[in-house]
């Protein structure tokens, strides 16, 4: 056997493929090609902003649709505290906007990341994720903001940013 990379030539053929020995619960060969060769038939890009007015953003937030996963995933955020750049804890009204977008489209959960930073994990070697998580601690207001908005850790990414540099991984049941 030998590996080919895929491309506009060839993905065709694997559509076929996966359309001929799928499950039900596969897709159908339209739907394999679209999820082969175009990008919006399972990721998209969706964001909002707060704002005085239209011209005056003020803070904002930038999702991903991860369509196949039924969720939506913050990408980043920022909100401008007086020009003191702040996170999610500033941005409820938009985290409700995303997830009232996410609830129409059908999705079902709402995921987001978090450096290890002020975090106890940070700077240390994670030899056990599982015993990391459910030690994890910070006084960081982003954190206690998403867990008392109904967030909850799912995972930690070890050396996501650098070495000993992790993300945190949480996920919201809409």
């Amino acid at each position: 056997m030998k590996s080919f990379k895929m491309n506009e030539n060839n993905a065709s053929k694997v559509a076929e493929l996966m359309a001929t020995i799928r499950p039900q619960w596969w897709p159908s060969y339209d739907d394999a090609y679209g999820q082969l060769t175009d990008i919006h038939e399972s990721i998209g890009t969706v964001g909002w902003y707060l704002g005085e007015d239209e011209n005056h953003p003020k803070g904002w937030i930038l999702c991903r649709e991860l369509k196949g996963f039924s969720a939506i995933e913050l990408e980043c955020s920022g909100y401008d505290d007086n020009g003191i750049f702040k996170l999610e804890h500033k941005l409820k009204e938009l985290f409700e906007v995303a997830s009232e977008y996410a609830r129409s489209k059908g999705y079902s959960i709402f995921r987001t990341g978090m450096s290890s930073r002020d975090f106890n994990i940070h700077g240390k070697p994670i030899d056990s994720v599982p015993k990391a998580i459910e030690n994890l601690q910070s006084d960081r207001i982003d954190y206690k903001w998403l867990l008392d908005y109904g967030f909850r850790v799912i995972g930690i990414q070890p050396n996501a940013y650098e070495k000993n540099y992790h993300l945190i991984i949480f996920a919201k049941e809409l």
